[in-house]
């Protein structure tokens, strides 16, 4: 009942939040699946796969929004909410790269046998148009020791479709 409630709740935050944006530059809306995640130390004790869909909204040179649902390494099934910025295309590749600045409010499991917790994240990306409507995301986070704190390194690999 528990798992319900908390993927209903994303997915009505999800369509709330595409509400408000229906007005907004169709090409800046994305469908996201969240694929797989590249752990740099004890990869053998994580889920590399981190199946998720999620919706954004990111406008170049304004402030958009994120918000979705993930399985993350430890199987917990993560809920995320958040802001962006994207920076405009850059001439490099052909004007298929933009770099996405954002702060995430992660709910999960931030190691083995814990109890999920809710923490603001920064999660930098680097986004590569792969076609018209098709883009990949590839984002992470550093290793950081903060007090009692250690978090691993990490890169996720996310595509976004643009469905309208």
């Amino acid at each position: 009942m528990k798992k319900l409630l908390g993927l209903t709740t994303a997915v009505v935050m999800m369509f709330g939040l595409l509400g408000a944006a229906s007005s907004a530059h169709a090409a800046d809306q994305y469908l996201t699946f969240n694929t797989y995640a590249l752990h740099f130390k004890k990869a053998d004790e994580r889920n590399n796969v981190t199946p998720g869909i999620g919706w954004e909204y990111s406008p170049s040179g304004k402030i958009g929004f994120h918000v979705g649902t993930v399985k993350d390494s430890f199987n917990y099934q993560a809920k995320y909410i958040g802001i962006n910025y994207a920076t405009p295309r850059y001439a490099a590749l052909g004007g298929r790269v933009r770099f996405i600045l954002g702060v995430t409010a992660l709910h999960k499991q931030y190691s083995p046998n814990s109890e999920p917790t809710t923490k603001i994240v920064p999660l930098p990306a680097v986004e590569f148009q792969m076609t018209e409507r098709f883009v990949i995301n590839v984002s992470g986070s550093p290793e950081i020791d903060f007090q009692d704190h250690h978090n691993n390194a990490v890169m996720f690999f996310q595509g976004k479709w643009n469905v309208f």
